[in-house]
């Protein structure tokens, strides 16, 4: 079957109108959407982690983002199986800062417990309490993590 040159710029012309019809058929027509900082903090454990004066601790990355006006704070816990043992450890930091509305990034050290953390796969959990008038709101993340 033989097709002439002026196939793909009928349906590109077909798609735009198609396009033009729903957006002005829709209320409101073709809006721009407003991004809002959304009402409870996230935090997320970045999937990597840093190694520490021989095992001692690792320095684990955590991105947040609250709303304008929270403060927070953040418990971490690394675990990690070292042969057929457990190295793990845990830290909570409270910052007086007050969340600015945009992303942001904590840099915290945990500290092992039992036995030094050795570079590979480890587990990251880290707990998120964001503090405002009148307000506690949580939020977590855990995610398996690369220490290097």
């Amino acid at each position: 079957m033989k097709t002439s040159g002026r196939v793909y710029p009928l349906v590109a012309l077909a798609t735009v109108a198609v396009g033009t019809v729903l957006a002005l058929a829709l209320p409101g027509g073709a809006q721009a959407v407003q991004v809002k900082s959304p009402p409870n903090g996230v935090v997320l454990f970045e999937a990597e982690a840093v190694l520490e004066a021989n095992g001692a601790a690792v320095t684990a990355v955590v991105d947040y983002f609250c709303p304008t006006g929270t403060s927070i704070s953040v418990e971490i816990t690394v675990t990690q199986a070292v042969g057929d043992t457990i190295a793990s450890g845990r830290s909570t930091r409270y910052f007086n800062s007050v969340c600015n509305g945009k992303p942001q990034v904590l840099r915290v050290a945990v500290a092992a417990t039992q036995r030094p953390f050795v570079k590979g796969a480890a587990f990251g959990q880290v707990e998120g309490s964001f503090y405002g008038d009148q307000m506690l709101k949580t939020g977590w993340d855990d995610r398996t993590i690369r220490i290097g």
